[in-house]
C-alpha cells in the first residue's frame, strides 16, 4: 500500500531539539523583547509544522482493509503506532501551551531572556520525553515498507512447508526473484510475482503447529491466505529433502483447506527427484509439469476471481465485485 510506502522519516529528539532551536536562532526583531517572542513564535510554528506532517502522514489503522490492517498490526502493532502518535500530539499540544504562556509573561514585563531560557528547557523535557515514540515511529517507518502493494488481479498464494520449492517455483514463473537458499525459512518477506493472468504471492514457509505458537514469518503467510488468495497452490516436497516429514506436510495441507476454505491446487515439487505422479508434478531443474500446473491453477484463480473479487486501492478503500455467469 502507497500510504505506508511514503512514510517520512522521523528524527529523533536530539535531532528534532536541533531543528527547532536551530530554526529559532535565526530569527531577529526591533529589540530584545521582539526578537524573543519572536523566537518563542517561531519554536511553536516549526515544531507544530514537524508534528503534524508526521502525524497526516499516517492513515486511519482501524479503517484500512484487513490484509493491510492485519500486517501493520502483526508487524508494528496498531495500538503501539496510535498511542506513539498521540505522544506527538501531546508533545505539540504542551509546547503549544509554553510558549503562549511565555509570551504571555513577556508581555506582562518579565525578563525576556529568563522567560526564554526557562521555555526552552521546558520544551527540551517535552520533547525528550516521546524519544522513544520518534524512535518506534521511524523504526516502524522502515519495516512497513516490507508489505506489498497488490493489485486487483486473479490471485494464487504458494504455501507450504520451508524450503518445499516454492521460491524456485515463483521465480521461474514470474516476474519475482525471491532469495534462492538450500535451508529453511530463507523467504523473510513476502514477494509478489506476475504473470500474464495471475498475481504470484511466495510466502514465508509454514509450519504445522497451532497459530499462537507461529512466529512473525509464519503469520505474514497465514494473513496472505486469510485475505488475498483467491487460490491456494499448496506444494508438497516428497522426497523429505526440505527437511520436513510428508507426514506433517500433508496435515498443513488439511489445516489450510478447513480454516481457509479456498480453493487448492496440491502439487508436488522437486519431480527430478521421485515417481510420484498421483498428484501433479513440477521440476524447477528440468521443467518438467510446470506449464501444466501454471495452466490449472491459472484457470482456477480467474474463475473465483471473476466470481468475487474483493481489491484493495490505493485510496486504502477496499471494493467488492460479484458477477454472476
Amino acid at each position: 500500500m502507497e500510504v505506508l510506502r511514503r512514510l517520512p522519516t522521523v528524527l529523533t529528539a536530539e535531532e528534532l531539539l536541533d531543528k527547532i532551536f536551530g530554526r529559532s536562532s535565526k530569527v531577529s526583531g526591533g529589540n530584545e523583547r521582539e526578537r524573543i517572542v519572536n523566537k518563542l513564535s517561531t519554536i511553536s510554528n516549526v515544531s507544530k509544522d514537524y508534528f503534524n506532517r508526521i502525524i497526516s502522514s499516517h492513515p486511519n489503522y482501524e479503517s484500512l482493509p484487513g490484509f493491510y490492517r492485519d500486517m501493520v498490526d502483526l508487524i508494528v502493532g496498531i495500538e503501539k503506532m496510535k498511542n506513539s502518535l498521540a505522544s506527538l500530539s501531546w508533545a505539540d499540544s504542551m509546547i503549544h501551551k509554553i510558549v503562549s504562556k511565555s509570551i504571555e509573561r513577556i508581555r506582562r514585563g518579565q525578563n525576556p531572556v529568563a522567560v526564554y531560557r526557562s521555555a526552552c528547557g521546558r520544551i527540551a523535557s517535552v520533547i525528550e520525553d516521546i524519544d522513544e515514540d520518534l524512535k518506534f515511529l521511524n523504526e516502524a517507518k522502515n519495516k512497513l515498507r516490507e508489505i506489498p502493494t497488490l493489485r486487483d488481479m486473479p490471485t494464487v498464494v504458494v504455501a507450504g512447508y520451508p524450503n518445499v520449492g516454492k521460491s524456485s517455483l515463483v521465480s521461474l514463473v514470474s516476474t519475482a526473484k525471491p532469495e534462492i537458499a538450500e535451508y529453511p525459512f530463507t523467504t523473510k518477506k513476502i514477494y509478489i510475482g506476475y504473470t500474464k493472468d495471475l498475481q504470484l504471492i511466495d510466502t514465508p514457509g509454514i509450519l504445522d503447529r497451532p497459530l499462537a505458537k507461529r512466529n512473525v514469518v509464519e503469520k505474514k503467510a497465514v494473513l496472505c491466505l486469510k485475505h488475498v488468495a483467491d487460490a491456494i497452490l499448496f506444494v508438497i516436497d516428497p522426497t523429505e529433502t526440505c527437511g520436513y516429514p510428508l507426514k506433517s506436510q500433508l496435515s498443513l495441507l488439511e489445516e489450510i483447506r478447513r480454516i481457509f476454505g479456498k480453493p487448492i491446487l496440491e502439487v508436488y515439487s522437486k519431480a527430478d527427484l521421485h515417481d510420484f505422479r498421483d498428484r501433479m508434478a513440477f521440476s524447477t531443474k528440468n521443467g518438467e509439469g510446470v506449464k501444466e500446473i501454471m495452466e490449472e491453477i491459472t484457470k482456477l484463480a480467474v474463475k473465483i476471481h471473476s466470481q468475487t473479487s474483493t481489491f484493495i486501492a490505493d485510496s486504502g478503500q477496499t471494493s467488492t465485485q460479484e458477477q454472476h455467469s
